[in-house]
């Protein structure tokens, strides 16, 4: 066979969920739509939707009455998935859906109308053992049940059926699967016997000969299972329940926020109660009613968000569709992924305010509502408020008396404070330098001079000066963003960015992560729709090492957000699991929505470097950006990485001026002459080395010795006495940046700390001990210095090449990183 061939014939295993409803063509036209949407809407809330959908790991298959779901993570996922949605069918017993799983052969095909399909044995059985079934049951192949069968909590829950003849007279071997309340415990109608032979009883559930003995023990009548499986049971709803809630508490906030699924290739619709609320049109001439006209927008956009009901497209991912350019609605509400859209108008003059707003269908462009209001300057929030409540009640949204309130409860009495603090987070959003950060908290404080009580503008206040603290380490931030956040809460005690706030205090300033997320929680049930609550979530999973949560959270997130490119969340995530392909195509498609970010060509260069081990073309990819974004400190540091990857001194002495020029913009760790220390170390001039080493030596003691509990300063302090010889100072240093932040407390940083220690080991002759380190490195989630690809091309190990123990390491392919 031609080698073309085999690879368009090239087959994986998934693991293969198919669900349709039952008699379905027996419905009215409008009861299929409405049992499709709802069931669509089921299966975007699951948890093993969004694990996979986040990983890379789904493909999916609309049929019309129905769908088909292919996991290519575990085999345990598609039964996970079916648990999740039998458990929330019960709550809609007009729904009539059975579900059928197999693990087997499929391939990614194209139809002809050159739509994505799937094929393979896989989707055919999984469907086949589907219809052997009715409404309620969730059936299992042999195959299928065979892998859970080594799990012996599922043991008790597996009913063996026996032979059922389907399409061109193939049996297959079908089990039931049911837990509780969960599945359908009858025998399906094709396995029962005729009327005349009823006295059989109890063997109407008999199972085939073929059967394995623990098979056989769970085929007891249910009465008989629910005694004798009693204890299992209580461990497999344990375990179930902890896939169906998986973040920090059961039933909080944050799992009940909505999370379709996304991309191109899906063909299920936008969830009906979803809406995006596009940029107003400033119909006054001055820059200052732009600001105004958005915060109209702005304050409709998160009244709307508070709304649990609802799914509302965050702020940053419509301010694309600003007006004056042409909008075509339907692609719009394609790409944003929502039923409808909001659009409006704002004109101010001489203490009056006009506002138009009409809600439109993004599906068929009809005009479902519209009004004018024509009102006191003093009036502005009464109209946003009752433009909410007006689209709220279009799209039979239900209120909670809570929510009714916080809607018609204005942040602030004063338009002008407000006006400076819209300004604020506009300048907040998209801060490039020094002077605007110190322009933004202006502002924030311009804004609260105007008006003491504004509990918002504190928060957002403290939001900004937590983030400062966390790129630079200054004290100053560090006191005023908990003041400003004590301050909001004690304005206003319910108000959700006051909680976000001091949340992030905890997070940003302490370390104290599940304070951080019991704020979080609190933040999220006042506002259903922030994805920055999501996105904050995620980042905190991830330094308590709990990556697949971080990865599903990210996804809920990029659903609220669809068109932000979001690099921290699960790009970055992708490539910390060293998940390269994935990530890879994560970090492209970021790019196609933002392609000025150098955040996602840093991750997509780095990636692709850890796939190909080819640091010529790295550079070579990050020397094709435009001068503007080479300049970036950013890509200065990782141009001169690349050039020491590839052994190119020449060029890596080259990026140290520019790195003198751009350095200033972060706080110092590493001084321009560590780096040309660096240069001459590798060249093997030791002896300029060493001089510059210790023309930088008084900074990075000081560095240590005003931030004795920071471990960036002592591991940067520990590498510099590595490398100047002096074992003893490296080791202590390099252990206490380990101490002050261990794995097992943040599983994010903590490694990078013990890739430094194992480098400190290795300048120091410690090689037993770092190689048992970097052993353990290369299956450890976020340790990006110990890459396959850095371990065998850096410098900064050459110390160790020469050792068998290190060459078996670096020898083969990489090993899989262990996360959970």
């Amino acid at each position: 066979m031609p080698e073309d061939d085999k690879t368009k014939l090239r087959f994986e295993i998934g693991h293969v969920l198919f669900i349709d409803i039952v008699g379905y063509s027996k419905l009215l036209i409008n009861e299929q739509t409405e049992g499709i949407q709802k069931l669509t809407e089921l299966v975007r809330g699951t948890e093993q939707v969004r694990l996979a959908e986040a990983e890379g790991e789904l493909l999916r298959l609309p049929t019309g009455d129905g769908g088909a779901l292919v996991f290519r993570n575990s085999p345990e996922a598609p039964v996970l998935c079916a648990l999740e949605i039998g458990n929330e069918l019960k709550k809609h017993p007009e729904l009539r859906v059975r579900m059928g799983i197999h693990s087997g052969p499929v391939k990614e095909v194209a139809d002809l109308n050159e739509q994505s399909n799937i094929a393979g044995a896989g989707i055919n059985i999984a469907q086949r053992v589907m219809n052997c079934g009715d409404a309620g049951h969730i059936l299992l192949s042999r195959r299928v049940a065979d892998d859970l069968e080594q799990y012996p909590q599922w043991r008790p829950y597996l009913h063996a059926l026996g032979g059922c003849e389907v399409k061109h007279g193939v049996q297959v071997e079908v089990f039931n699967l049911y837990i509780e309340e969960i599945g359908n415990p009858a025998i399906p109608a094709r396995f029962k016997k005729p009327k005349d032979t009823k006295k059989r009883g109890a063997k109407s559930n008999s199972i085939s000969k073929k059967s394995h003995a623990p098979l056989n023990e769970a085929a007891r009548p249910l009465a008989a299972t629910r005694w004798a499986g009693i204890a299992a049971g209580i461990l497999i709803l344990a375990i179930f329940a902890i896939w169906l809630f998986r973040s920090h508490g059961s039933g909080t906030a944050l799992q009940r926020a909505a999370s379709p699924m996304t991309g191109a290739t899906t063909a299920l619709s936008a969830p009906e109660k979803s809406i995006a609320v596009l940029p107003f049109e400033n119909l006054s001439s001055n820059k200052e009613n732009a600001y105004f006209a958005d915060g109209v927008q702005d304050e409709i956009l998160t009244d709307l968000a508070k709304i649990a009901d609802l799914k509302v497209i965050s702020r940053s991912s419509v301010m694309q569709y600003r007006t004056g350019l042409p909008r075509n609605l339907r692609e719009i509400g394609r790409q944003l992924g929502v039923s409808h859209l909001l659009e409006g108008s704002v004109q101010r003059a001489a203490g009056k305010v006009r506002v138009n707003a009409q809600l439109i269908d993004a599906r068929t462009d009809a005009h479902l509502w519209a009004q004018t209001y024509d009102r006191d300057l003093a009036d502005i929030f009464a109209i946003q408020s009752d433009i909410a409540r007006s689209i709220a009640g279009q799209l039979e949204a239900k209120l909670a008396p809570e929510e009714k309130a916080r809607i018609v409860q204005q942040p602030t009495a004063n338009p002008e404070a407000y006006l400076f603090y819209m300004q604020a987070n506009q300048l907040a959003h998209v801060a490039a330098s020094k002077q605007d950060a110190l322009d933004a908290e202006n502002l924030y404080t311009r804004a609260i001079a105007l008006d003491p009580k504004f509990a918002l503008a504190e928060a957002r206040a403290s939001i900004w000066n937590g983030q400062i603290y966390f790129m630079g380490r200054q004290l100053m931030r560090k006191n005023r963003a908990r003041a400003q956040a004590e301050e909001a809460l004690r304005l206003a005690p319910d108000l959700g960015e006051a909680h976000l706030a001091l949340g992030l205090c905890y997070y940003r300033l302490d370390g104290d992560y599940e304070k951080a997320l019991h704020e979080l929680d609190i933040a999220s049930a006042a506002l259903p729709n922030n994805s920055e609550i999501l996105n904050f979530s995620g980042y905190i999973y991830r330094r308590q090492g709990r990556w697949r949560e971080a990865l599903a959270v990210f996804q809920r997130a990029r659903e609220l957000d669809p068109r932000t490119a979001a690099f921290a969340g699960i790009p970055d995530t992708l490539r910390l699991l060293r998940r390269w392909t994935a990530a890879s195509k994560a970090y492209q498609h970021g790019l196609e929505l933002e392609p000025q970010l150098a955040d996602g060509w840093l991750g997509l260069t780095q990636t692709q470097f850890s796939q190909n081990q080819d640091p010529i073309g790295a550079r070579a990819s990050l020397d094709r950006l435009p001068e503007a974004m080479k300049g970036k400190p950013v890509i200065i540091v990782d141009r001169w990485d690349y050039s020491m990857l590839a052994r190119d001194y020449v060029a890596a002495g080259k990026a140290i001026p520019n790195l003198n020029r751009s350095v200033a913009e972060f706080p110092v760790v590493e001084a321009t002459q560590f780096y040309e220390a660096c240069v001459a170390f590798a060249a093997g001039d030791r002896e300029r080395a060493h001089g510059l080493f210790e023309k930088v030596r008084p900074l990075y003691e000081s560095g240590a010795r005003d931030h004795p509990d920071d471990p960036t300063f002592h591991a940067a302090l520990g590498k510099l006495y590595a490398l100047l010889g002096q074992k003893e100072d490296a080791v202590r240093e390099g252990n206490r940046a380990v101490a002050l932040c261990p794995e097992s407390k943040d599983a994010l940083s903590g490694p990078a700390f013990e890739t430094n220690l194992a480098f400190i080991y290795a300048q120091s002759g410690e090689v037993k001990q770092a190689v048992a380190l970097l052993t353990h490195l290369l299956t450890t989630p976020a340790a990006e210095g110990a890459t396959l690809a850095r371990l065998r091309l850096s410098w900064e190990w050459d110390a160790l090449r020469q050792d068998p123990s290190f060459q078996a390491l670096i020898t083969g392919p990489e090993a899989a990183t262990i996360y959970k």
